[in-house]
């Protein structure tokens, strides 16, 4: 049966990768002999201690000269376990085993350790900064995001605003388009009326000039064949008025029957006139009668042609 032994091995001045010697490294093992005979006949228990602290300090000291100085407290509490396994080969011929072992603390030269404090407030500092300057640049993009919306917005409502001036002119445009197009139709719609009303007119006129002209043509007839039939007329009435002689018949021997053929002429002659009077009355009946209807007929061709 073998023993768990819990060794403490403080090593002063081992140096770090840039040769900085650190002030001090505590590193805890424990071990145990496996094997009693051995252990005594090799090394006895005098020189165990002195063997095994020698170990122990190479075993730190090749560890911390892989280990950058600002970064030498990061030994505290790290995987040891190459250097386990380097301390079991070492002892393993003395009958000894290493169970386990740690390193619990790291202490680094005052100087040093000021010069890393200052780093490290430093490096705060400059984190801080970063931080600061991380905060005022984001402060910076959001203003600047935040401008660049406004201006978007600004720039659209202008979009929006020349748009619908846009739209606006040219819905004005198009309805003064369609008034000119209307009163250019009505304009169209006037003169054509109008030079319809004057074709028409002008046709009527025409016609009118044609229809008189007829008319002009036969009522120069009309009135041709009126004058030559007044002519006969008043031939007729001249002849009628004329006074008709009276003829008597006595023998040129008789001396006394001339005073009464006389008497019985003066006393016929009034009778005479008035039988040749009733006839004459009568042929001017029939004269008027005729007048009048020639004036009609002639009337008629005149409304006809005027129509």
């Amino acid at each position: 049966m073998t023993t768990e032994i819990p060794y403490t091995a403080p090593v002063l001045s081992s140096p770090t990768h840039e040769n900085v010697p650190l002030k001090s490294i505590e590193f805890f093992l424990r071990f145990r002999i496996v094997d009693a005979i051995r252990f005594v006949q090799t090394i006895g228990a005098g020189n165990f201690d002195l063997v095994l602290s020698n170990s122990v300090q190479d075993a730190i000291r090749q560890r911390s000269r892989q280990v950058r100085t600002e970064q030498a407290y990061d030994l505290r509490g790290s995987d040891v376990k190459d250097m386990q396994d380097l301390l079991n080969r070492q002892l393993t011929r003395y009958g000894v085993q290493i169970m386990g072992c740690n390193i619990p603390d790291v202490q680094l030269p005052d100087q040093y350790r000021e010069h890393l404090a200052t780093r490290e407030r430093v490096a705060k500092e400059l984190v801080a900064y970063e931080k600061e300057w991380e905060l005022t640049r984001k402060r910076r993009i959001d203003t600047l995001l935040l401008e660049i919306e406004r201006s978007k917005k600004v720039r659209d409502a202008k979009v929006v605003e020349v748009q619908a001036s846009l739209n606006k002119a040219r819905k004005d445009v198009a309805q003064m388009l369609e008034e000119r197009e209307t009163e250019a139709q009505k304009i169209r719609y006037e003169i054509e009326t109008r030079a319809r009303t004057n074709l028409v007119a002008a046709q009527g006129e025409a016609k009118a000039q044609e229809q008189l002209a007829t008319a002009y043509r036969d009522n120069r007839a009309v009135l041709g064949y009126e004058l030559a039939r007044r002519r006969l007329d008043v031939g007729a009435t001249l002849a009628d008025d004329a006074p008709r002689p009276v003829i008597v018949h006595t023998d040129a021997g008789s001396g006394d029957s001339s005073a009464l053929s006389t008497l019985l002429m003066a006393q016929l002659l009034p009778q005479l006139q008035s039988e040749a009077s009733a006839p004459r009355s009568a042929q001017r009946q029939v004269s008027g009668a005729v007048n009048q209807a020639a004036q009609r007929a002639a009337q008629a061709v005149q409304e006809k042609s005027q129509g």
